[in-house]
């Protein structure tokens, strides 16, 4: 591998996550989450949307995690892996105009976000104390998709949110908020950080904490 190779494949990583990123802040915020022309017209798009805003939302917003999923019944908590370049064919068909090298690259990125997806999100909402479930990264993104659960309308990226720092779409969690987190077992506090967020919710009215 010479350092030419080896610099443009640094490139086609980064440029490929960044680009996946906004895909999948874009798929979520405008098919997951709002009605629109897709959904009004096309039954396949309404089922997505319907899964999604009503039957996983539905579910988890009264709950962030529960009992560890069932064979079958996992609340559109996964993601099809093997759609995934079907899903996303336009994206890799012009980037393939540039470089077909970057185009295979941007494939693989995708199966592995799809992949990555479906295995923090079930630990996330059916934990079972997987191996990553107390890694540092791994905390930083529950606690990330906790908030969007809280406000559906920030923090749509679950894998990697740049994009919701980008268009400002990440949420800042309250006082109240980091304390459930807390309790979730999602954001490590020490008996002093713990004794400042329970008087600073003591102290603010309901409902502005």
């Amino acid at each position: 591998m010479n350092f030419e190779f080896a610099l443009n494949l640094a490139w086609w990583l980064l440029a490929s996550c960044c680009l996946v990123s906004f895909i999948e802040h874009q798929v979520h915020a405008q098919l997951m989450h709002k009605r629109n022309f897709l959904s009004n017209r096309d039954k396949g798009f309404e089922r997505v949307f319907k899964a999604h805003a009503i039957e996983h939302h539905g579910h988890y917003s009264a709950m962030f995690s529960d009992e560890p999923v069932t064979p079958g019944e996992d609340k559109e908590i996964r993601l099809n892996v093997h759609k995934a370049p079907i899903k996303t064919l336009p994206f890799t068909l012009v980037i393939a105009l540039v470089s077909w090298q970057w185009a295979l690259v941007f494939v693989a990125m995708v199966l592995v976000h799809h992949w990555v997806w479906n295995k923090i999100h079930l630990e996330m909402h059916k934990p079972e104390g997987r191996v990553f479930s107390t890694w540092g990264p791994y905390l930083f993104l529950a606690r990330h998709h906790y908030l969007h659960h809280v406000h559906p309308n920030k923090n749509f990226n679950v894998v990697f949110p740049f994009a919701d720092y980008v268009l400002g779409t990440n949420a800042k969690a309250t006082a109240s908020e980091k304390l459930d987190m807390h309790g979730l077992g999602l954001l490590p506090l020490s008996g002093t950080e713990l004794r400042y967020l329970q008087h600073a919710v003591v102290k603010v009215p309901a409902g502005k904490n």
